[in-house]
């Protein structure tokens, strides 16, 4: 390397090497993205600035939009055998041979094609759903057609969904009544508990001030009832239940099964038999709707007890009955487990509800 006689020549001398740096090793690369569900990709050319630069390191990036391209390369491998062996050795700079206009700014072009957005099937093909063996919750034993009424409203009225929501939780909040006691109605005596004065202390009339251990509550609840549930029609609440089972549907998290009635009541039995729908109960919830009969054995409260059982240790997963679903659980969970006979209750319990 030249001796240099100052700062400036350092200073030029580095800044050199920085910017063969980053012209070496932050090359823009163009991309290209295709639709799988495109036979042919069509893809359409972009001009972009030439002081326009985006860092590779972002490609890898879940925020980056050209997360799933592809690189192709710029330069042929001629190209990249001399960039290397240009790597190995710097040469020799002098500080009159620094310009910034020397280093030429080249043109990327970007191809890539918008990727189609995904839709959801339409109706009435939507209505058409695969039964799946309880055993894995993915083997297809058949087809089914649900009742459009239950699973078929479109569009879905968010705001008689919302509505429902906040009058289940004012009800489950329920009535106050609490109650703490004054002055007057804290055991003690009325006496002095010290004398006024000489005491080297504040003074004190009786033990039962606010302030003071066992004392009474300053400005506590009086007693009054503050009720704080609402009220909403019946038919609107039912409406809510049939547009959350319809959005359900529509989001594909609906399953549809012949029925739950399980061998073991082992929960470990059950756990791998959700593995396909239920991979990871920390970031994913499950709700199962079933409607056994009494008369069965092995049957108590319309659900199955080895079900209820097994259920019981894995977090995230419910177990309800048909006349126990409401609007509030379907959202809370994000998948849903239905039975057949869940499904014929349900349509008998709503029905002519939708309009």
């Amino acid at each position: 390397m030249a001796a240099y006689n100052g700062s400036k020549g350092i200073v030029a001398v580095g800044r050199s090497l920085a910017i063969r740096q980053i012209q070496r090793y932050h090359k823009p690369v163009p991309f290209i993205l295709t639709s799988s569900q495109s036979t042919e990709a069509q893809t359409e050319k972009i001009k972009l600035p030439p002081n326009l630069k985006i860092d590779p390191r972002a490609i890898n990036s879940k925020f980056s939009p050209f997360k799933k391209a592809q690189k192709i390369l710029l330069r042929d491998e001629a190209d990249n055998e001399e960039d290397l062996d240009d790597s190995d050795e710097e040469p020799e700079m002098e500080e009159s041979d620094y310009d910034d206009t020397d280093i030429e700014e080249e043109d990327v072009d970007f191809f890539f094609e918008t990727p189609i957005p995904a839709y959801t099937v339409p109706l009435p093909e939507r209505l058409e759903v695969d039964i799946v063996k309880k055993s894995d919750f993915s083997t297809v034993v058949g087809k089914c057609t649900l009742p459009a009424m239950l699973f078929g409203q479109d569009p879905i009225r968010i705001d008689i969904v919302k509505r429902v929501v906040v009058y289940q939780r004012n009800k489950k909040r329920g009535k106050r009544t609490a109650k703490t006691k004054t002055i007057s109605e804290v055991s003690g005596s009325g006496r002095k508990v010290r004398k006024q004065k000489g005491g080297g202390i504040a003074r004190a009339g009786h033990s039962r001030p606010a302030h003071w251990r066992g004392g009474a509550k300053a400005h506590g609840p009086k007693g009054i009832i503050q009720d704080y549930t609402t009220k909403l029609n019946k038919h609107v609440r039912k409406l809510g239940l049939v547009h959350t089972l319809s959005q359900k549907l529509k989001e594909g998290n609906l399953i549809v099964v012949n029925d739950l009635m399980i061998e073991s009541h082992k929960t470990k039995a059950l756990s791998r038999s959700l593995l396909p729908i239920l991979p990871d109960t920390r970031r994913s919830s499950l709700l199962m709707v079933d409607w056994a009969s009494e008369d069965e054995a092995g049957v108590m409260g319309n659900l199955p007890v080895h079900l209820i059982v097994a259920s019981g240790n894995i977090p995230r997963v419910k177990v309800l009955s048909q006349g126990w679903v409401n609007v509030y659980d379907l959202l809370k969970h994000e998948k849903c487990v239905i039975t057949l006979s869940a499904i014929k209750a349900l349509e008998e319990r709503l029905d002519g509800v939708a309009y």
